[in-house]
């Protein structure tokens, strides 16, 4: 699909959502590298009434979302999420500053898990989540062991990888993470329910086990977001336009 092709679908899927329309789609971290382009663009479009984000990413780190939203409403009264395929991790933190989401089929959100830099690779990422169950593991096996052989053998290798300000930004990270999704939530999503956010903030912080967990939009409903499922046109306006940016990608 040529460049006039995609900005036709644009002008169609603003057409059909009243609205100005920016694209996020992406295969890196989603990171504070995204806040001079995006405030470019903010600037070019000028204040508007309603903006819509589609929003392709796997995460990224934990107060760049924050940052994003903050930014994206100062140029705007309503603001939505679009998600053709997947919004995860610090992406899904994004849709929680949105007064909306729009999802289709196909479209994934996931557990807030945000991205932080591997104790001994530094140039790897990993969930943070994945640190904290290494601890938990850790905790329950020299718990359950009798053999004090055995826990050496299990925690010296990881302790020896690991110092306590190490520690201490994973657990920091953590508790970042629930506190933005709790102020955006509380300030957006759920601004009109507050007795949900703890519920909310808690399941995806704390309620699944895996980072790539496909939280669809009939789960994303019963959590209690704000869901649009897009059918019809409107839906095939995003689809395509998700296989035009795939395509860019695949091409280089």
């Amino acid at each position: 699909m040529n460049e006039e092709e995609r900005v036709n679908l644009l002008e169609r899927l603003e057409g059909l959502r009243n609205s100005k329309v920016l694209v996020y789609f992406s295969y890196s971290p989603l990171d504070d590298s995204i806040l001079v382009p995006l405030y470019k663009q903010l600037k070019k479009i000028g204040p508007t009434p309603k903006i819509d984000l589609i929003l392709h990413s796997y995460g990224g780190t934990v107060d760049t979302p924050y940052k994003v939203v903050m930014l994206i409403r100062e140029f705007c009264q309503e603001f939505s999420i679009i998600v053709p395929f997947a919004a995860k991790s610090a992406a899904s933190m994004l849709v929680l500053g949105a007064d909306e989401v729009i999802m289709g089929p196909l479209s994934e959100l996931g557990p807030i898990d945000p991205l932080v830099k591997h104790p001994v690779y530094k140039d790897i990422l990993v969930p943070v989540q994945a640190v904290w169950h290494c601890f938990d593991y850790l905790q329950r096996s020299i718990t359950t062991s009798g053999d004090p052989e055995v826990v050496s053998f299990l925690a010296t290798p990881m302790l020896n990888k690991l110092d306590p300000w190490l520690i201490g930004d994973y657990e920091k990270t953590i508790k970042a993470s629930r506190q933005y999704a709790e102020i955006l939530m509380s300030n957006y999503m759920f601004k009109d329910s507050p007795e949900r956010i703890e519920r909310v903030a808690r399941a995806l912080t704390e309620g699944y086990f895996s980072h790539g967990y496909p939280i669809g939009h009939q789960e994303a409903k019963d959590l209690g977001l704000n869901v649009t499922v897009a059918q019809g046109e409107l839906w095939e306006v995003i689809w395509n336009l998700y296989l035009a940016y795939e395509e860019i990608f695949n091409e280089k």
